[in-house]
């Protein structure tokens, strides 16, 4: 063979070599991005937007734009104590909702505005099975319109399990506990958890499929909100993901209703 043959051919397995190279990294990015966007507690900056789109069986419907903030930091319980210990992940969740939403042409209920904004802070522990974490939560009674808020302060409790033993799988549940403290004595007191257990299998180029209904059992007026949820999802690079998820409402005050979210999960 002639030189000029050998060095046609290793510049051929050079570049075979190379885009095989280039390929395997977006594939481990994929990975890496769609773990960190099904985590709720990866130690990542997260700007998330999820248009939630709601048809009720009673007549109306709801566009509910939340605007999702994850910041983590190096400490527990926000400034007041600082630890280097990689086995505790800090952050602070920041969720604002945008509302609108339409019933019949006279309807009270009809409007369009920002919602009650929630603030929650987690503390979770590392463990070879997954993380456990805890920590407190509070509501802000910031909503433009009435009928789109509690006109209440809250403050309750957060906490989490999650289980990511199998290198695909991650299964667990985030719940919080809510009670009102004060506001407008017109409106009705709030004691309600949401619970959000999640089953997630993510695949190797980045897709994934998710189980995550967050069912609502408000204690105050006895009524009880779980849904039906199945999801797909796809991470487009390390720090891009998205994904799609009907719900259908098996029982409580918005029985029979569907949902509709799209969220699209930014991370740095």
């Amino acid at each position: 063979m002639s030189i000029t043959k050998k060095a046609t051919l290793l510049l051929i397995i050079s570049v075979l070599c190379s885009v095989c190279k280039a390929q395997d990294k977006p594939h481990s990015d994929n990975l890496t991005a769609a773990a960190n966007a099904l985590n709720p507690v990866a130690p990542v900056l997260k700007f998330q937007l999820q248009p939630n789109y709601s048809i009720f069986h009673s007549g109306g419907q709801q566009l509910n734009l939340m605007t999702r903030i994850v910041i983590p930091y190096d400490g527990m319980l926000l400034p007041f104590f600082k630890s280097k210990d990689k086995k505790y992940t800090s952050m602070v969740r920041i969720e604002a909702p945008i509302i609108s939403q339409t019933y019949d042409s006279l309807s009270e209920m009809n409007a369009t505005g920002l919602g009650d904004i929630n603030v929650s802070e987690v503390l979770a522990r590392k463990f070879s099975w997954g993380k456990l974490g805890f920590g407190p939560c509070f509501g802000f009674p910031v909503a433009t319109q009435s009928v789109l808020g509690s006109e209440k302060w809250t403050a309750g409790l957060v906490a989490l399990a999650i289980y990511n033993k199998p290198k695909h799988v991650m299964m667990g549940v985030f719940m919080y506990q809510y009670f009102s403290f004060a506001g407008s004595s017109a409106r009705p007191s709030k004691n309600y958890m949401t619970v959000q257990p999640f089953i997630n299998y993510i695949f190797n180029k980045g897709y994934f499929v998710m189980v995550n209904p967050v069912c609502t059992l408000n204690w105050e007026e006895e009524n009880y909100t779980i849904p039906l949820a199945l999801g797909f999802g796809k991470a487009f690079a390390r720090n891009l993901s998205a994904y799609i998820m009907p719900e259908y409402i098996i029982t409580g005050p918005t029985k029979k209703s569907w949902v509709i979210q799209f969220n699209l999960n930014t991370m740095f």
